[in-house]
């Protein structure tokens, strides 16, 4: 575990450490565009009490980080929270970023009433599965089905 690696709660005013986040991501995902970030949504998505969104920053470098979205349960008091993207530099994988990042997440949800964090992994992705595996996660089958909404 690197001890030279905070981890913050993204908020208000920290755009500038989000947008660096979107760009790991954009590398780490591979995306096709890698230096696109929607400035628009990012100051949006910090305003939103349901958005959270953690980092891991080295000296100035933003390392890590992860995104999710609490949802209010109807049926039951609390929430869950979907963890929607997590990565960690190339150069910083393997040496418990990403977990840490999971176990920052957990203790902010057990703060929140949020009792269940789930998330999504392609079965291709082996690396995925097995960090999820590892952390403690249970594997449910399900489908998923994508409907694209068109104006």
């Amino acid at each position: 575990m690197d001890k030279n690696v905070t981890y913050r709660k993204l908020q208000v005013g920290d755009e500038s450490i989000f947008f660096d986040l979107v760009l790991l991501f954009n590398e780490e995902f591979e995306s096709p565009n890698t230096d696109f970030v929607n400035r628009v949504n990012i100051a949006e998505l910090l305003s939103n009490p349901l958005f959270i969104c953690i980092v891991g920053i080295k000296g100035n470098e933003v390392i890590g980080g992860l995104t999710g979205y609490e949802l209010p349960m109807y049926d039951r008091m609390g929430s869950s929270l979907y963890l929607y993207d997590i990565a960690v530099g190339a150069n910083d994988q393997r040496k418990g970023i990403g977990s840490r990042l999971v176990k920052e997440l957990v203790e902010y949800c057990k703060s929140k009433q949020i009792h269940e964090i789930f998330v999504q992994a392609d079965a291709i992705d082996q690396h995925a599965v097995e960090f999820y595996k590892k952390l403690g996660g249970e594997i449910s089958s399900v489908y998923q089905f994508t409907f694209t909404v068109k104006s």
